[in-house]
C-alpha cells in the first residue's frame, strides 16, 4: 500500500491561513521520500498525520493535534491511498478521532488491515538497550496487526491487572481476578511468541537469535495458573502480580559471540539492527497480510556516518516499499528517492 496524496486542515503548525490556500495538500511518490527541514519545521507532524490514517493513532494526547494557534476548529487528516486495493480515508480530530474508509465509519482495527505501516520513532533506538516496554510495544504493533482482538484484550488485561494491583494494595482478596488474569494474559502470552517465532524463520540462520522470554513450555493460561499459586506470597510483599504480560521481554542474541545484543554492538551497529528488525517485521507483514506496508521512519539517520546510512539507503530502497524518513538534511548520496522540503513544501526526485 502507499500514500498518493496527504491533505491537512488546522494540523498541529500546519494551520494554512490565507483564505486563497485553507489546506495543505501533498501529492506524495513511491518509494523512498524524505521530508527535510529544520527542527520545529513539522516533519515529525507529517509522520504523525501517517500514522493516525493508518489506525495508530497520534503520537501523544489526541487533542494536541489540533492547531496550535489556539483554534478551537477541529483538525482535519485526509489521504488518496492506493496499491493492493484504493481508498479514501479521513480523520476528524478533536479530543478524540473519528475515522471514515470511502465515506463510511471505520475502527482503528480495520484500517490497520487495509493500510498496515510500521513506525520508528526517533527514541525507539532503545530497541536494544532500552526497557523491556519498547520491546513490548514493537511486538505488540504486530500482534494488533495480525490478531484484530489483540488490541482490546491488551486493554481488557490492563484493567485486570490495575484492579489485582489495587485489591493487593488494599489487602482485599484478588481471587476474582484469577482466571481473567491467566485467560486473558496467557492468550496475550502466547500470541506474543508465535508472532516472534514467526520472525525467526524470516531472519538469516547465523545472524541473531529472537525469543520471547520468560521461555514457556506448553499453554500460558497454565503457566500464569501455576504462577499465581507459586508467588501468591511474593504477590502480598510487593502488592503487585510478579509474573505475567507485563513481565515479558524480547531477548535478541548476536550468533557469533553468544552475547546479547544490547552488550555486543556499538550505537551504529545498534541502529543497524533495528532497521534489519523493522524491515524483517514488515516481510511478515507482507508475507501474512498479502498487503506492502508502508514504513514511518522518524530521524532513523541520525548518528549513522556515511557508511551507515547508504546502508539505510541500500535496504530500503531493495523492500519495494513507500518509506518516509524525517531528517534535517538530505542525508543519502546517490538517486533513488524524492525530497520535501517542509519549509516551502516543493519535492524534488534524485
Amino acid at each position: 500500500m502507499q500514500f498518493s496524496k496527504t491533505v491537512l486542515r488546522n494540523f498541529r503548525n500546519f494551520d494554512q491561513q490565507s483564505p486563497a490556500h485553507p489546506e495543505l495538500s501533498i501529492n506524495w511518490e513511491p518509494g523512498i521520500n524524505l521530508i527535510l527541514g529544520p527542527n520545529g519545521s513539522g516533519k515529525t507532524n507529517l509522520l504523525e498525520s501517517m500514522s493516525i490514517l493508518s489506525g495508530w493513532g497520534a503520537f501523544g494526547r489526541t487533542r494536541s493535534v489540533v492547531s496550535w494557534n489556539g483554534s478551537e476548529r477541529p483538525a482535519f487528516a485526509g489521504a488518496e491511498i492506493s496499491g493492493e486495493s484504493r481508498h479514501i480515508i479521513t480523520a476528524n480530530i478533536s479530543s478524540r478521532i473519528s475515522l471514515r474508509c470511502d465515506e463510511k465509519t471505520i475502527t482503528s482495527t480495520d484500517i490497520r488491515l487495509i493500510m498496515p505501516s510500521i513506525l520508528f520513532l526517533s527514541g525507539n533506538v532503545n530497541l536494544i538497550d532500552g526497557s523491556p516496554s519498547a520491546r513490548r510495544m514493537f511486538i505488540d504493533r504486530l500482534c494488533a496487526l495480525f490478531y484484530p482482538p489483540f488490541a482490546r484484550k491488551l486493554a481488557d488485561f490492563r484493567y485486570i491487572l490495575r484492579t489485582r494491583t489495587l485489591l493487593l494494595r488494599q489487602n482485599k482478596p484478588v481471587s476474582r481476578t484469577d482466571i481473567p488474569y491467566c485467560e486473558i494474559g496467557g492468550w496475550i502470552m502466547e500470541k506474543r511468541r508465535e508472532v516472534a517465532a514467526q520472525m525467526m524463520g524470516i531472519i538469516p540462520a547465523g545472524r541473531f537469535t529472537m525469543s520471547v522470554v520468560p521461555e514457556v513450555k506448553g499453554n500460558c493460561d497454565e503457566y500464569l495458573r501455576d504462577a499465581l499459586r507459586r508467588n501468591f506470597r511474593g504477590e502480598l510483599r510487593a502488592l503487585r502480580p510478579q509474573d505475567g504480560p507485563s513481565y515479558d521481554d524480547l531477548a535478541i542474541t548476536i550468533c557469533s559471540n553468544g552475547r546479547p545484543a544490547h552488550e555486543a554492538l556499538s550505537r551504529g551497529q545498534k541502529r543497524r539492527l533495528v532497521l534489519f528488525l523493522l524491515i524483517t517485521a514488515g516481510k511478515l507483514i507482507e508475507r501474512r497480510m498479502r498487503r506492502k506496508p508502508v514504513m514511518l521512519l522518524d530521524d532513523l539517520t541520525a548518528e549513522l556516518d556515511s557508511e551507515g546510512r547508504e546502508f539505510v539507503h541500500t535496504e530500503l530502497a531493495k523492500t519495494g516499499w513507500q518509506v518516509f524518513i524525517t531528517a534535517p538534511e538530505n542525508p543519502f548520496l546517490g538517486e533513488g528517492f524524492t525530497c520535501y522540503d517542509t519549509v516551502s513544501f516543493s519535492s524534488r526526485k534524485s
